[in-house]
């Protein structure tokens, strides 16, 4: 996810396990990113882990629940996504 406006890059040295280096080539080839997209996605959202594709993933899961709850509770089903919606714009 880039942001809006790019910000100079900076080349820094890092010493970290051959494992971790392992692990964040594998998950970049994964997702089709680079290794410095990777760990730069880890380092930004450390304090909160909670990354885009994840908000994606609970925001997918609370809409799959809404669809199963309307037909029988649909009260409910409106209360549920309120709730979601709200903590949906306290995370972005």
């Amino acid at each position: 996810m880039r942001r809006k406006t790019e910000e100079p890059k900076v080349t820094w040295s890092l010493k970290s396990s051959k494992s971790l280096l392992e692990e964040l080539d594998k998950e970049a080839k994964a997702k089709g990113k680079t290794r410095s997209e990777i760990a730069n996605d880890r380092l930004r959202h450390y304090a909160t882990p909670l990354t885009p594709e994840l908000l994606v993933l609970l925001q997918d899961k609370g809409i799959e629940k809404y669809e199963q709850m309307k037909a029988d509770q649909p009260e409910e089903a409106v209360t549920i996504v309120e709730e979601v919606m709200n903590l949906w714009n306290r995370l972005k």
